[in-house]
């Protein structure tokens, strides 16, 4: 006799947030484990064109959540799988660490402000209501933190999801998919696009040099 349609539909709710809480649970265990025994320096020299796929996509996910440099990986994911699909994994894999990074820093919010302010000396700015929008895409756009830095900073300072989360991943998105580029045509030898990735390169640093100039201006 088959259940009725509301009670399974309670059943497949309850086994879906309950893997959620489990794979959250794993991911944090993973993020402690690397930082309380030294592991970060020893896991990241795995990272390369030759690391199996799985292993290269795992790692990938994790790493930047505890403070490895995305861009250790966004060079090779142009050499690894091509422009096409290594831009696809950037814009797959980066919005998992902006909202993981959201829910870490809303669920265990003291810890890690502890940890960002008294061992990486990092400080959470009072926003003002009225400059939210601006101060966020200022803080995104300008390189003034790490990228890991940047999503955990933004929901401790107070700042709303829609800006922690889709401003987020359109600018950092944006600005990382040269380098995906720069991969490719390295591994390709195009110094065509090898030249015209580094032209536009320049202009962004320009461009974000003089925001960074009239950012601490404010």
């Amino acid at each position: 006799m088959s259940q009725p349609p509301v009670k399974k539909l309670i059943q497949n709710k309850a086994i879906i947030s309950i893997a959620i809480i489990l794979a959250f649970a794993c991911l944090m265990l993973a993020m402690y484990g690397l930082i309380q025994f030294n592991l970060i320096e020893r896991v990241t020299t795995l990272i390369n064109k030759n690391t199996p796929t799985h292993i290269f996509l795992g790692l990938m996910l994790v790493l930047p959540l505890v403070g490895v440099p995305l861009s250790v990986f966004i060079f090779v994911l142009g050499i690894k799988f091509g422009i096409g699909y290594g831009i696809l994994i950037l814009e797959i894999i980066m919005p998992l660490h902006i909202l993981i990074s959201y829910i870490i820093a809303r669920t265990v919010r003291q810890p890690i402000k502890n940890f960002l302010v008294k061992r990486k000396n990092y400080h959470i700015p009072e926003i003002p209501e009225n400059k939210l929008a601006l101060f966020s895409f200022l803080f995104l756009a300008v390189p003034v933190l790490p990228y890991a830095a940047k999503n955990y900073v933004l929901p401790l300072a107070g700042v709303p999801f829609r800006y922690c989360m889709w401003l987020n991943w359109a600018i950092q998105g944006t600005l990382s998919i040269p380098f995906v580029i720069l991969g490719k045509s390295t591994a390709d030898m195009n110094l065509l696009l090898f030249g015209i990735t580094l032209a536009v390169l320049a202009l962004i640093f320009m461009g974000l040099r003089w925001l960074r100039n009239w950012y601490e201006t404010l």
